[in-house]
């Protein structure tokens, strides 16, 4: 077989000792077949790239980029690819068994005939996963894992867990917001709202780059003082400089939609495909909802069909 120079260099390293692999850049590479067990790609950019029949037993690729890599009959059995993008990847008669896919984006993949047995799915996004024939029992996912609406985990014989067990004090504040819940009133709380920021920019940061991610955000924040407690850290994460039991007022839900909102439209300019790649269900609450009607916050659509809602949601952006 013929074995690219990449494929070549990679597997002399690895016969020599070498472990760590995180400065290499391997985008559209071809590794097909290579033994990479136990190593660490940690960040590495592996799109578009041909991994077939590739051996990553116990091998370290969070935060790595692998977007629409073929991945067919790859072995990622105990291997961690905790937050890793894999959009559109083609994962098909591959063996996870007790592979850690947490956070990790899934939007789109084929993952058809593949074992993930005893895989943990703790808030990652299946959102268009073809699963086809895949043996997801004994699979973990929590409440923040994203399936498509038409898929049932129960059914596929998955199990339910708390991937982060979280204690909150009973301030006043969250009083107010348990009070509003029980009365069916539609809320988000910040935790809720960075969700939102973090997940646009990490879809946008696959595809624009931090720097460009940062002056997206910057250049589409609207001019109201509040919005300055919301900070980039140099990895782009966004985060919240008060409390973040902070009840959002009607005033401040405007705002922050109109931010989001301008942001995507940004990005959509650059990335043609931009809203297609976007977790609906994550952002329906803050960018389908009227903050403005009668000083209600009022839902576009009552209804948990969240795929009905696609076609329509450039229209809602651009409203």
């Amino acid at each position: 077989m013929f074995q690219s120079q990449e494929a070549i260099d990679l597997k002399e390293r690895y016969e020599k000792g070498q472990r760590n692999f995180q400065e290499f850049q391997l985008r559209r590479a071809d590794l097909r077949g290579l033994n990479l067990s136990h190593t660490d790609f940690r960040g590495v950019d592996l799109s578009y790239a041909n991994l077939r029949e590739v051996d990553f037993t116990g091998a370290d690729l969070r935060d790595a980029y692998l977007n629409e890599a073929d991945l067919t009959a790859v072995n990622f059995t105990d291997a961690n690819l905790e937050g890793a993008s894999l959009i559109k990847i083609y994962l098909i008669k591959a063996n996870c068994y007790q592979t850690n896919f947490s956070g990790a984006y899934l939007t789109g993949a084929y993952l058809t005939k593949t074992n993930f047995k005893e895989a943990k799915f703790h808030g990652a996004y299946l959102n268009g996963a073809k699963l086809s024939g895949a043996k997801l029992e004994d699979a973990y996912y929590d409440h923040q894992t994203r399936f498509d609406t038409s898929f049932d985990p129960k059914t596929a014989l998955m199990k339910i867990t708390d991937s982060k067990k979280k204690i909150l004090n009973q301030s006043q504040k969250l009083a107010e917001i348990k009070t509003k819940k029980e009365e069916n009133l539609k809320i988000i709380t910040l935790d809720e709202l960075l969700q939102i920021f973090n997940h646009l920019t990490a879809i946008s940061r696959r595809y624009l780059g931090k720097t460009m991610t940062q002056k997206y955000w910057e250049s589409s924040r609207p001019f109201f003082e509040w919005l300055d407690n919301f900070e980039m850290t140099a990895s782009t994460e966004i985060i919240f400089k008060g409390e973040l039991d902070t009840v959002l007022s009607l005033t401040r839900l405007q705002w922050l939609q109109a931010w989001v909102k301008t942001f995507i439209q940004n990005c959509s300019q650059i990335v043609q495909n931009y809203p297609k790649m976007l977790d609906f269900q994550l952002l329906n609450p803050l960018i389908a909802v009227d903050f403005t009607q009668n000083n209600q916050r009022i839902s576009h659509n009552q209804s948990d069909n969240f795929s009905s809602r696609n076609s329509n949601f450039l229209e809602l952006l651009y409203a």
